[in-house]
């Protein structure tokens, strides 16, 4: 091949040959690609001759690639690979929903974002979802750098001031999804399940379920009631969601410190819930975002979906609350 010619090796024969040499026999070869096995002899002295190279060493068992014909294939596999990519800039992209969330450790956030996907999304859509349950401080970092879409955090009332401020000066959207108080759950059958008030000494005699992460035992008094001293003598930490239900489940006498929860979730466990006039302090979850993504439709559904769903819990735990004091 002289200087200034062109070469005419095409896209097919790249691919014939990366075949020969996947499958190790032109034989072989013939029967995927439906050649004829001469064809494909013929096709690839043609590309031989054309490149003044030896792609393939013939051996009775077959064909081993050269040296040449190592790089050959190397630099075939990556024309094949960039024409590929060519193909597709003109192609109308699939759609494929792509969202993080990041929120506070609360089962309702889970069910509502669940029945968002159920009424939002055909079974068929693709769907890349990451969920992060974590601090508030942790949502606000993946919100602000969008790895998160959207974040749900939870806070002390008595400190939404401070991060309406700092979400502000972040650039971050807030507005809220719901306030209350921590109330308890327990067995339907539980001792504590039909007394008119729970008292500390009551909540003593039994086994409490918490959270071991170091970050929620340093919230949790701050979250019910920053006046209760001491450690119940019977307390059993667990890092992990489902352990908790098995522990409120089997063991007699347990019972948990929780946020509202959804009460098919409650019902199907065969738990019950409780407000305890021990928990005093007001609670609050933010929804939170960066501006720009109100322009994504599908972002402004789902908050809208999380603040109907959010409102509704809340005054589905009152009236359940409530019917118990009657």
């Amino acid at each position: 091949m002289g200087k200034g010619d062109v070469l005419t090796v095409t896209l097919q024969q790249m691919k014939n040959i990366l075949t020969i040499a996947q499958e190790g026999s032109i034989t072989k070869a013939s029967r995927v690609l439906f050649r004829a096995q001469s064809n494909l002899s013929s096709m690839v002295r043609e590309v031989e001759e054309e490149l003044g190279i030896t792609i393939f060493d013939r051996t009775p068992s077959g064909v081993k690639l050269t040296l040449q014909g190592e790089q050959f294939v190397a630099c075939a596999a990556d024309v094949l690979d960039k024409m590929e990519k060519l193909e597709q800039i003109g192609k109308k992209p699939e759609e494929i929903y792509s969202m993080g969330f990041s929120v506070c450790r609360a089962s309702y956030c889970v069910y509502a974002l669940s029945e968002w996907m159920n009424h939002t999304l055909d079974a068929a859509t693709k769907l890349s979802f990451h969920l992060h349950e974590t601090n508030a401080d942790e949502a606000i970092e993946q919100v602000l750098c969008g790895e998160s879409a959207l974040g749900i955090i939870r806070l002390p009332l008595f400190y939404e001031n401070y991060y309406r401020q700092k979400l502000d000066q972040k650039g971050l959207c807030c507005s809220r999804l719901m306030e209350f108080t921590m109330m308890l759950i327990m067995r339907d059958n539980h001792p504590m399940s039909l007394l008119p008030a729970i008292s500390q000494e009551d909540l003593y005699r039994y086994t409490e379920i918490v959270h071991g992460d170091q970050q929620s035992l340093a919230l949790s008094m701050a979250r019910i009631n920053p006046l209760l001293h001491g450690t119940p003598p019977r307390r059993i930490y667990v890092y992990d969601r489902g352990s908790q239900i098995d522990l409120l489940q089997r063991l007699p006498g347990a019972y948990m410190w929780v946020s509202p929860i959804p009460l098919d979730m409650v019902d199907s466990y065969g738990m019950c819930i409780r407000s305890c006039s021990l928990s005093t302090v007001a609670n609050l979850d933010l929804l939170i975002w960066r501006r720009e993504m109100m322009e994504r439709p599908e972002i402004l559904d789902c908050g809208d979906f999380l603040r109907r769903y959010a409102a509704k819990l809340q005054a589905d735990t009152a009236r359940r609350l409530e019917g118990q004091c009657t």
